[in-house]
């Protein structure tokens, strides 16, 4: 492995030197035409996944993983979760494997308060690690890949190798080197790994995706704990919208300058309430009849309020 760093010649040149002569020989370096430098820029790049024109398919994991206590992966977070140091199988597919390409990948921090700032290793574990490339908090298993950095960002490039016959995808053996959580490092600032295709041969970027990663000391546990908080808070948006959704139906059937019917909240004892049925009476009579029934009442009240004027009471 190579470790590279980019000094800037001139207008139309970017060379990639190795800074350390212990271990590189002297004056070794690569030559990169300006028109590949497009991402030796201090702008972070984008999060936005991309399949480009030979179809750089989303990256995928392995879900059947027995050591959950090294890394797992939430299919309803879309994040991987990884102990510090371990070796995650990562899948890559294209369409076509003939691109000539190799992949680039690079911490970036989700917040965009933290996303020009370049994703950093904490002292005390890239002094533990003793390596040429320990300041990278990213790194592949692998041969051919090439450790750099561009204006403090640190960044691994790998050749991109065509699967083995009769499978359709190639996986990089990606690690995390520090926690999340790392003082002077992550400083618990949530990041992810953007994985960049990019041809050889110009340098432009032909495809591009995203993985959320947290490196922690516990994966299983964290991943449990965030999908739970998610499917919570999900399930309450849903049965808040629910509920409003009852009101505004409700709102709806009211007419506008409708006067509420007032109703009586009185309950009367069983028995005495008034009891009425529908007897159908021809058009002819339903004065005559109306008037007989008003005559019946009243007398039905006069037996009950002044039954003692009554000369015959019981009859």
């Amino acid at each position: 492995m190579i470790l590279l760093e980019l000094v800037q010649s001139g207008p139309e040149h970017v060379i990639l030197q190795a800074p350390a002569p212990q271990q590189q020989e002297c004056g070794q370096s690569i030559l990169v035409p300006d028109s590949s430098s497009a991402f030796l820029n201090n702008y972070p790049p984008s999060l936005q996944p991309w399949n480009g024109q030979f179809g750089f398919m989303a990256l995928s994991l392995p879900t059947d993983n027995k050591d959950r206590n090294k890394w797992c992966y939430s299919q309803v977070r879309q994040k991987l979760y990884v102990c510090p140091n371990v070796a995650v199988p990562v899948n890559v597919m294209l369409t076509d494997w003939n691109c000539n390409a190799s992949i680039y990948i690079t911490p970036v921090y989700k917040d965009s308060r933290y996303r020009v700032e370049p994703v950093r290793r904490c002292y005390n574990c890239k002094v533990g690690q003793g390596q040429a490339h320990a300041e990278h908090i990213v790194q592949v298993e692998g041969e051919g890949c090439q450790y750099m950095f561009v204006n403090e960002r640190y960044f691994v490039s790998t050749p991109l190798h065509p699967p083995p016959p009769g499978d359709v995808t190639s996986t990089l053996l990606v690690k995390i080197m520090c926690l999340t959580s790392c003082v002077g490092g992550p400083m618990r600032r949530p990041f992810c790994l953007v994985f960049t295709l990019r041809c050889n041969l110009t340098g432009n970027e032909i495809g591009r995706q995203v993985l959320d990663v947290k490196c922690c000391k516990c994966p299983s546990r964290d991943l449990l704990h965030e999908e739970k908080s998610f499917t919570g808070q999900h399930g309450k948006s849903a049965a808040e919208s629910e509920k409003l959704s009852q009101v505004q139906t409700l709102a709806s059937t009211i007419s506008v300058g409708q006067k509420r019917k007032k109703t009586s909240n009185i309950k009367l004892e069983p028995g005495t309430g008034n009891r009425y049925e529908n007897v159908p009476v021809p058009v002819e009579l339903v004065s005559k009849v109306k008037a007989y029934v008003n005559a019946l009442v009243a007398e039905q009240n006069i037996k009950q309020s002044h039954r003692a004027m009554l000369p015959f009471p019981d009859h």
